[in-house]
C-alpha cells in the first residue's frame, strides 16, 4: 500500500509480520529471483509476459508441474490451490488432453487454416449446453471472445457504446472504470456500479439511442475484489428486460464463471442474454476463447449471409486447441462431473467459514462453487437481506489492512505449509479437479494454524472492520482511488 495512506494498528502489525515471511521468501527463493532478472535482461519489459502475476519482491519461477503439484525452480512443491486464475481448472497435466494434442501433432496440426475435424464437436458442445448459444465461433482468448462479441452487438445495431460496470476486467482491452488504461478499446463506455438495477437500468434508457451492448459477468463485481458470488435472478432479469426494451445486446462474460455450472450461470439464474462469452479452462490449458449466441446476434458470422461480418483469425480453428477442447468437454468436463466438482466447492468455503467462525477472526469466505475469494474483515461482505431483490448490496471494507492481511496469508501458506493460496494481492482460490480429500484437509488444517500464530493481529483487523463503523480516512482513500462515480447523462 501506499505510504501515503494513513494506517491504524491492524495494519502495521500485520505488516511487520508480512516483512518477515517476505525475507524468508528471498532467502529460500534466489533462482527464481535469478530467472526474473534474466527476462529483463533478455529484453522482456519489466521480466513477465503477464502483468497480473507480477507481485513484489519477484514471482516464483516453475520449472515442473504434474496434477495440483508445481516445483518452483529452487526445488520447493507447492501445492496449488490458485488453479491459473480459473484457467487451470484440470491441473498441470491433463491426460486425456495431452493424448488428444498428441493424436492431433500425429495427423498434422498445421493444417493451412483448412476444416478439421474437431471444431463440429467442439461447436456441438457448446449449443448443446448454454441455454443462450444458437450458433458459435471460436478465438484463441476471452479477451478475443469479449472484442468479437462486442463488435458484432456494434455490427448488427449500428450503435457504439456500451455498458459496463466499474472494475470490470474482460480482458487485456476491456475494463471497467479507473482499472481501465491506456491500452483499453477506444469504444465509449458507461460505467456504472454493481448492485443497483434501478440505477442501471435508468443508464441503458439514457444512453439508448447509441447503446450496442450491455456487458456483465452474472456474478458480483466490484474495483476491490474477485467475488465471484452469483447475482441475484432478479437483478439480472431486471437487466434483460431493458436490454430487450431498447434494442440492445445482453453479452454474458463467462469466461471464468462458466464452469460454476453445466450451462454456466445463466442456467443457474435462469436468465438468459444474447451472447455468451467463453475462454480459460475451456482449453485444458491451451489457449482457447469463443463466444456465441442466438441467430438474431450470430447470423451475419455467416459468409453467406447479405451483411456478412468479416470475422477470421490465423488459428481460431486450429487443430491442437479444438483437439483439447473436445477432450475437456467428452472425457474431464460432462454435467456429472462439473456438479460434483462444484459441490466439492460449496464444502470447502463453508468450511472455511465455520473454521473463522470457530477461531473468532475476520475472513469470510465468498464466492460459488469452485470458485473461493477470501475477504479479511468483520461486517458482512454480502448483504444477505437483499438477495431475492433488485438490489443487492456488497460492503468491501477499504481499508489497507484488509488487502495487507492478503499478503500475509498468501505468504505464510507458501512459507510454512506449501501451499499456493491465490495470490499476495488476492486469495483467489479456483480449485481443479486434481485436488484431492487431503489436500483439502492441509489447507484447512494450515487456515487453522495461521488463525492461531496471528491472533493478536487479526484481532486488531476485526476491531478496526467492525460492523456499524464510519468510514476511516484510509477506507476513503482507497474508495477515491479506486472506485468511479456514476454520472447520468445531461
Amino acid at each position: 500500500m501506499s505510504n501515503e495512506i494513513p494506517s491504524g494498528a491492524a495494519y502495521a502489525a500485520i505488516e511487520a509480520a508480512t516483512e518477515s515471511l517476505i525475507a524468508e521468501y528471498v532467502q529460500a527463493n534466489p533462482k527464481s529471483a535469478a530467472a526474473l532478472e534474466e527476462a529483463k535482461a533478455a529484453g522482456i519489459a519489466g521480466g513477465t509476459n503477464r502483468a497480473s502475476i507480477y507481485h513484489s519482491p519477484f514471482p516464483l519461477t516453475f520449472v515442473d508441474a504434474k496434477e495440483a503439484t508445481a516445483v518452483t525452480a529452487d526445488g520447493q512443491k507447492i501445492t496449488d490451490m490458485l488453479g491459473n486464475f480459473t484457467a487451470g481448472l484440470f491441473g498441470f497435466s491433463p491426460g486425456p488432453v495431452k493424448d488428444a494434442v498428441n493424436e492431433a501433432m500425429d495427423h498434422g496440426h498445421a493444417l493451412g487454416g483448412a476444416p478439421n475435424v474437431y471444431e463440429a464437436r467442439v461447436a456441438r458442445a457448446f449449443t448443446t449446453r448454454f441455454p443462450s448459444v444458437d450458433l458459435v465461433r471460436f478465438t484463441m482468448t476471452g479477451t478475443e471472445a469479449n472484442i468479437y462479441a462486442i463488435n458484432t452487438a456494434r455490427a448488427v445495431t449500428g450503435k457504439n457504446k456500451f455498458l459496463i460496470y466499474d472494475g470490470a476486467y474482460h480482458g487485456a482491452w476491456i475494463h471497467g472504470g479507473k482499472t481501465a488504461g491506456p491500452l483499453d478499446s477506444p469504444y465509449e463506455k458507461i460505467t456504472v456500479p454493481y448492485g443497483d438495477a434501478d440505477l442501471i437500468v435508468d443508464a441503458i434508457r439514457a444512453n439508448a439511442d447509441d447503446l450496442a451492448a450491455v456487458l456483465l459477468e452474472p456474478v458480483v463485481v466490484t474495483p476491490m475484489s474477485y467475488l465471484k458470488v452469483v447475482s441475484p435472478k432478479a437483478y439480472l432479469q431486471k437487466i434483460r428486460e431493458a436490454c430487450t426494451e431498447v434494442g440492445c445486446a445482453l453479452i454474458f462474460d463467462e469466461v471464468m464463471t462458466s464452469r460454476l455450472a453445466p450451462g454456466g450461470v445463466q442456467e443457474l439464474t435462469g436468465v438468459t442474454p444474447d451472447m455468451t462469452t467463453f475462454g480459460k479452462y475451456i482449453g485444458g490449458g491451451f489457449p482457447f476463447g469463443a463466444f456465441g449466441g442466438t441467430k438474431q446476434w450470430m447470423e451475419r458470422h455467416d459468409p453467406l449471409h447479405p451483411e456478412t461480418i468479416n470475422s477470421g483469425g490465423t488459428f481460431n480453428q486450429n487443430a491442437l486447441c479444438m483437439a483439447a477442447v473436445a477432450a475437456v468437454f467428452e472425457q474431464l468436463w460432462s454435467p456429472e462431473q462439473c456438479i460434483a466438482h462444484n459441490a466439492r466447492g460449496d464444502q470447502l468455503r463453508d468450511a472455511i467459514n465455520q473454521l473463522a467462525k470457530q477461531h473468532d477472526v475476520p475472513c469470510q469466505a465468498c464466492g460459488a462453487g469452485s470458485l473461493i475469494t477470501l475477504i479479511w474483515q468483520n461486517c458482512r461482505v454480502i448483504n444477505d437481506d437483499d438477495a431475492d431483490t433488485q438490489k443487492h448490496r456488497v460492503d468491501i471494507a477499504a481499508l489497507p489492512a484488509v488487502f495487507q492481511t492478503s499478503a500475509l496469508f498468501w505468504f505464510h501458506m507458501l512459507q510454512r505449509h506449501d501451499i499456493l493460496a491465490g495470490s499476495p494481492k488476492m486469495n483467489y482460490l479456483t480449485l481443479s479437479t486434481v485436488l484431492k480429500s487431503e489436500d483439502y484437509e492441509r489447507f484447512l488444517a494450515a487456515m487453522a494454524e495461521f488463525f492461531t500464530t496471528y491472533k493478536e493481529p487479526l484481532a486488531l483487523l476485526a476491531a478496526e472492520t467492525a460492523p456499524g463503523l464510519a468510514p476511516a480516512q484510509d477506507e476513503l482513500a482507497l474508495l477515491e482511488m479506486f472506485t468511479t462515480p456514476y454520472t447520468p447523462p445531461v
